[in-house]
């Protein structure tokens, strides 16, 4: 069941780390088709919660239930319209095209 969840997801926002932690510091939101959004930061890890995902939802809170997805103008239409076609080709557009939030 937990394969099928992890298939589901689509990246939201991406996240680099200011602070020492050990590990790539480099850290992924995503949401499933439920509004779920899970992080892939240890804090995440360990207690469900964290601040990538509060900073996503408060944004979604703000925005009428949708991400505002910030897109760099450098992404064409055709571009656009290829991320739609599956979650790991949506996953590719945020991760050339999106901006990264810096924390």
């Amino acid at each position: 069941m937990r394969e099928n969840r992890v298939k589901d997801l689509r990246l939201v926002q991406v996240f680099l780390s200011q602070t020492q932690t050990p590990g790539p510091g480099i850290f992924e939101v995503s949401a499933d088709e439920d509004g779920g959004l899970y992080c892939t930061c240890p804090g995440y890890l360990a207690r469900s919660s964290c601040k990538h995902t509060k900073f996503v939802n408060a944004r979604i809170d703000g925005n009428n239930g949708n991400y505002p997805l910030e897109i760099s103008n450098r992404a064409t239409d055709e571009d656009a319209v290829n991320a739609k076609r599956s979650n790991k080709a949506f996953r590719a557009f945020i991760l050339k095209f999106g901006k990264i939030e810096v924390f």
